[in-house]
């Protein structure tokens, strides 16, 4: 190779290295209120690095010490006192009985949170009548700095939206917001049909409406065989599996929805809204699939309609949640901070030790370090996995992977210029000899990555799929180093020097 054309792949290669590095480093403001993160500061972090949201959810008839103290005298007389929290004893004559359903309501509830992939969570029981949720806040590093208001409000209305969701209480119901639907059959008869509008259904939707069944029942679980989610990309679809009675009932429901003004069929279990669903026409199908208004909503919703389809109702009913209080990181205020100055400390180190170490060589080896940090932070990024430091920790697996891969080459080509061959049959020579050494060993990692991602949750497959991309960058990367050294020790001429090393030459022994 010659000297320009070396010169000018190192020089793109450098545009192309620091250009990374600055999206990946520098966060700026876009106006008085939206914010440009990096591509770090927009990496999501796990409650260790960021803290939980929490709610005490209340069974009604529940309330804390402060509500019991602003109540009037008489309204006070029928609580009773329950650890710090005051009972309705009109609602409930039996406290023991109430214990034992708010115990196995929190089961219920830590069963869907946990389906939910979340790197860690809590669920516990407060007093023996409520029930504290704590998920991971998902806070990226600028919102938990509180210098990304926008992204922090984002964060906390999904854990209020999932904590709410997961902790639906009641069955599932199928609900419009039109009281009166006029119905005209094929003849161009017109027909009146009222949905039920007893108190049970006057929910209230975000913006104030009334809600009230359609179906015309208290439960509908009967209509589905199973009800899944599948998510792709940024997207999720809800997927419904109709009973053949069900699918005929529902097929009445969307002719009623059809007609209607609203043309909206409304989710809901007990009182809590999941799903909208328009419907402009008849449906008469075996499945339907719903696309969510986003990949958390989505998935909260089909995780709780499928644990109530089997047969996880909540047994109490509890006051709605409409807040979220967020905590500090569990291992430290500062701690996600001294934890990225950590990682690039380590790689300075790395790249420092690999020049003293192989020479000018040794920036070959300090290239791939600094690309595969780069992909490290774009991938937990782009996956959107809650990074914590076990995610962090799998990740230096994959690349102590790359480092190890790289010195046993590099090993082997000191050993092989000590017989006295030339640089670049050394070179060759040695990468043959060690290629199936390092690719075993690669796919040792990727095979045990590839487990902990399909068969773990939360943080354990969060742990493998980092170490999933780790795994497949080192590999490629080892390759990268062999022709970046080309590419490098071109333009000199004394290639051993190069490559820190000093050919032997044997005299004859004549």
């Amino acid at each position: 190779m010659s000297k320009v054309k070396s010169a000018v792949i190192c020089v793109l290669l450098a545009i192309a290295i620091v250009v990374a590095a600055l999206f990946a480093t520098i966060s700026f403001p876009a106006g008085e209120i939206h914010r440009i993160n990096s591509i770090a500061g927009g990496i999501h972090l796990g409650a260790d690095l960021s803290g939980y949201a929490y709610a005490t959810v209340y069974p009604k008839g529940v309330i804390s010490q402060e509500d019991y103290e602003s109540l009037s005298e008489e309204d006070a007389a029928v609580y009773v006192a329950v650890g710090s929290l005051y009972v309705d004893g009109s609602r409930y004559d039996d406290i023991d009985a109430l214990k034992a359903d708010v115990e196995k309501d929190a089961e219920i509830i830590s069963s869907r949170i946990g389906r939910r992939g979340y790197s860690s969570y809590a669920v516990s029981v407060e007093d023996g009548i409520s029930i504290k949720i704590s998920v991971p806040t998902n806070y990226t590093y600028a919102a938990y700095r509180g210098i990304d208001s926008e992204s922090e409000n984002e964060s906390l209305s999904a854990a209020t939206t999932a904590i709410s969701n997961l902790a639906a209480d009641g069955k599932i119901t199928l609900r419009t917001v039109d009281s009166s639907i006029e119905l005209t059959d094929e003849a161009g008869t017109a027909t009146t049909y009222t949905p039920r509008q007893d108190d049970l259904y006057e929910t209230a939707l975000v913006d104030g409406s009334h809600t009230y069944s359609i179906a015309g029942t208290d439960d509908v679980s009967e209509y589905f065989e199973s009800i899944t989610s599948t998510t792709f990309g940024n997207n999720t679809a809800i997927n419904f599996k109709f009973t053949e009675e069900g699918r005929a009932s529902f097929s009445t429901v969307t002719t009623r929805a059809a007609s209607s003004e609203s043309k909206t069929i409304y989710f809901f279990v007990g009182d809590t809204q999941l799903v909208s669903f328009p419907c402009e026409s008849t449906l008469d199908q075996a499945s339907l699939s719903l696309m969510a208004d986003s990949v958390d909503m989505g998935q909260n919703a089909a995780i709780t309609l499928s644990s109530v389809l089997g047969g996880e109702a909540l047994s109490v009913d509890y006051e709605q949640i409409t807040n979220v209080i967020a905590s500090t990181a569990t291992a430290g205020d500062y701690v996600a901070l001294w934890l990225g100055v950590g990682c690039l400390l380590l790689v300075v180190v790395l790249v420092a030790a690999s020049v003293i170490r192989y020479k000018r060589l040794g920036i070959v080896n300090s290239i791939a370090v600094i690309i595969f940090a780069l992909v490290a932070t774009y991938a937990l990024n782009i996956i959107g996995i809650q990074t914590t430091f076990a995610v962090v920790f799998c990740a230096l697996i994959a690349l102590a992977l790359l480092m190890v891969s790289n010195a046993v080459v590099f090993t082997e080509v000191r050993r092989l210029v000590a017989t006295g061959r030339t640089m670049q049959t050394c070179i060759k020579e040695a990468y043959k000899n060690v290629l199936m050494t390092v690719t075993d060993m690669h796919i040792v990692l990727f095979v045990a990555s590839v487990l902990l991602a399909a068969v773990g949750a939360g943080e354990v497959a969060a742990c493998g799929l980092i170490m999933v991309v780790g795994t497949i960058a080192s590999y490629v990367l080892y390759w990268f180093s062999r022709l970046m050294w080309y590419v490098l020790s071109a333009p000199v001429r004394d290639k051993f020097a190069f490559a820190g090393l000093k050919r032997v030459v044997y005299d004859d022994e004549d």
